[in-house]
């Protein structure tokens, strides 16, 4: 088992820098500005060939009651909870503060071994003012920058030899279909993307709020279900283009897409009473473009009037509305009641199953005799384009080759091809890709 290794602090003593340094990458959004991090955020990391998994989290207020803090602070809560052993992250520059001493107070009361960190020392003339935080009473201090990565090795070497980390080779990875499924929760902004997410899983483990933009990063859970582990992922609301403000807003919009293109499914979740609107479709056709797995999810149906035939009427209204995508199996569900949100998982696996379907060569072959040489491409001209064979030479998503020769294959007739490859097999809820060569 990897040890889980949660990094805590108040907020804006760069506990997310940190995370990154020790990923080697940009894992979570970082900016001089405190309260960035709401969520948990977990990912994996190796160390001298040791590996755990290593967690974010935001900053954290013992004292706070209500508001944006108080649900951070719960986060934190369940992050210190589940954790083998915590690094605690304080400012050299600011010095020891009264939070920082209400924060170790909390984190002994925990019993978890713990990693004092101090921050910000970039400079050998930075060195002396550590001592001050072994007023806190421990014995060992860790200086480290994790802005240039200063000190956070000689940190990574006590943590992965007191965890006793395994060694990565002793862990199997999996080929991408028997892997984790991953699913991606997009939309726009207050659509209930997280409280779906959370209903899920059920239980709180992304931070909700009436607050639009209550999610700035994109945020994974795993959860294991019938043996198969899944990956949720929580994402920023996506405003239209114009409407996002540089900074933070746009770097969780660039964030949120990388989630969908790392993805195998997309669940785009709509605001039943708000309809249909143009942002939506972008990002339904941004999904099929990224050849990602669809899902639409109309979250807030107990807000609509739910007669005997309310849904059917619904259901034709999305037809119309997002016909190009009018292979998505669609869900009508309340986040807030449940209502639906168990139908949810037989949808993922069956547009996961979809998206690794390969047809044998033999049906491919059957399917050109009798579709398209019994309704081969129109003439163009002069010229005719002849169809020699099909092959599929891609899953993830399905991806198939039409060699051919003389004119050019019409877009149209690539539809009625892909049509009829979806009459025939099951690709609900997957994009196939048609390619003329």
């Amino acid at each position: 088992m990897k040890p889980v290794v949660a990094i805590v602090g108040r907020p804006n003593v760069g506990k997310s820098t940190l995370f990154n340094r020790i990923l080697g990458r940009r894992a979570a959004l970082v900016a001089n500005l405190p309260g960035l991090t709401r969520d948990r955020n977990y990912a994996e990391a190796e160390h001298t060939g040791r590996v755990f998994t290593i967690v974010d989290t935001g900053g954290f207020d013992p004292h706070a009651k209500e508001g944006m803090l108080a649900l951070m602070k719960a986060q934190v809560a369940l992050a210190v909870e589940e954790s083998d052993a915590l690094v605690v992250v304080m400012d050299a520059r600011e010095g020891l503060t009264p939070l920082d001493e209400a924060v170790w107070s909390i984190v002994r009361e925990s019993r978890k071994r713990a990693y004092l960190a101090i921050n910000k020392v970039d400079r050998p003339s930075d060195t002396p003012v550590v001592s001050e935080f072994y007023r806190l009473g421990v014995e060992e201090l860790f200086p480290v920058s994790a802005e240039n990565g200063g000190g956070v090795a000689e940190l990574l070497d006590r943590v992965v030899q007191d965890l006793a980390a395994p060694a990565a080779e002793d862990l199997v990875a999996p080929d991408e279909a028997a892997g984790p499924i991953r699913v991606a929760v997009i939309g726009r902004p207050n659509v209930g993307k997280s409280t779906f997410a959370n209903a899920w899983l059920g239980r709180e483990r992304f931070l909700t709020s009436n607050e639009p933009g209550t999610t700035r990063d994109s945020v994974d859970a795993s959860i294991v279900r019938d043996g198969r582990e899944y990956v949720l992922v929580d994402t920023a609301g996506i405003r239209r283009r114009r409407s996002v403000e540089a900074g933070i807003e746009r770097m969780s919009v660039a964030r949120a897409i990388q989630a969908m293109e790392r993805s195998h499914v997309t669940a785009l979740v709509l605001d039943a009473v708000q309809g249909v609107t143009d942002q939506d479709k972008r990002l339904a056709a941004l999904a099929i473009e990224r050849g990602r797995g669809l899902i639409v999810l109309v979250n807030k149906w107990d807000l609509v009037h739910d007669g005997p035939k309310a849904g059917d009427e619904y259901a034709r209204r999305l037809d119309d509305e997002l016909a190009f995508a009018s292979f998505a199996p669609r869900l009508f569900v309340s986040a807030w009641t449940g209502r639906n949100v168990g139908r949810f998982l037989p949808l993922v696996n069956r547009v996961f199953q979809n998206l690794f379907r390969r047809i044998p060569t033999h049906e491919l072959n059957a399917f050109y005799r009798e579709v398209i040489q019994a309704r081969p491409p129109t003439v163009s001209g002069t010229r005719t384009a002849r169809i020699r064979y099909l092959t599929q030479v891609e899953v993830n998503p399905p991806t198939i080759l039409l060699f051919h020769g003389g004119a050019p294959i019409p877009n149209s007739y690539l539809r009625f091809v892909q049509n009829q490859l979806r009459v025939r097999y099951d690709f609900e809820g997957v994009p196939i890709r048609l390619i003329p060569k």
